[in-house]
């Protein structure tokens, strides 16, 4: 007997959770992401720093802006790099052309308040998948770290060695820039997954209001889900108060 198309997806999403969750139980340091400085990348690369440099501006390659540092968490430039190093400059797919980039974003801005049935199915199974996924990514949480709702809360030192950076430099992005913190008494605490987001949403940003176009489609898509993540959160608060 042949399924449903939404009993296809199911199947397909909870395959795709179950093969990410077998790769964590069998690799501890999944989590959390370890970054590297730009003379690192460039020693296991054999890149120079002025190109990785390029790269994050020319080619939106993942990095996170640390004031004036750049860090990058190696999993996630693998195909930035590869793709430099097979292809150089040139852009085979026209991954790279300004129109189509231009076109992409503005397709974004036509299709993204529409309410299609595909994306209201798709909806329903990842929340599915994640509340029982959750469960199980608590298990491999590092058991040395406080919990804060299932997140890792670092002090400023275990934040500024994660970030490569130097404490003071944490203070002044709390201080100055509004890195998300929270105090106990005299002491600022970081949530790591928090801090991450924070940081590659600022770095986007900067990118962005340079006007370059390839960083501009990324913020605008983070702004969107940005958006869409308060949306659900109001939701949710009011169906928890019209509970009671």
């Amino acid at each position: 007997m042949s399924k449903s198309f939404e009993l296809l997806l199911k199947d397909v999403f909870h395959e795709d959770f179950c093969h990410f969750n077998d790769n964590l139980s069998n690799n501890v340091n999944f989590l959390p992401k370890k970054y590297l400085t730009i003379k690192e990348v460039s020693n296991i690369t054999g890149i120079g720093t002025y190109t990785l440099r390029q790269l994050t501006y020319a080619r939106a390659m993942p990095h996170r802006k640390i004031k004036a540092r750049i860090i990058f968490e190696e999993r996630e430039i693998k195909e930035t790099i590869s793709n430099y190093n097979k292809f150089g400059w040139t852009d085979p797919d026209k991954n790279w052309d300004v129109q189509l980039v231009q076109d992409d974003i503005m397709q974004f801005e036509r299709d993204k308040g529409g309410n299609k049935m595909i994306e209201d199915i798709l909806r329903e199974i990842i929340r599915e998948e994640l509340n029982n996924f959750s469960k199980d990514i608590k298990k491999h949480t590092n058991k040395e770290k406080t919990s804060y709702y299932g997140r890792t809360v670092l002090t400023i030192k275990e934040a500024a060695t994660h970030f490569r950076t130097s404490p003071s430099t944490i203070y002044s992005l709390i201080k100055e820039d509004g890195m998300p913190h929270f105090k106990i008494q005299s002491r600022f605490y970081i949530v790591l997954e928090e801090a991450e987001t924070y940081l590659w949403r600022e770095t986007a940003k900067s990118y962005a209001n340079e006007g370059n176009i390839y960083w501009q489609r990324i913020l605008q898509r983070l702004d969107w889900e940005e958006k869409e993540r308060e949306l659900a959160y109001a939701k949710a608060l009011k169906r928890l108060e019209e509970s009671y």
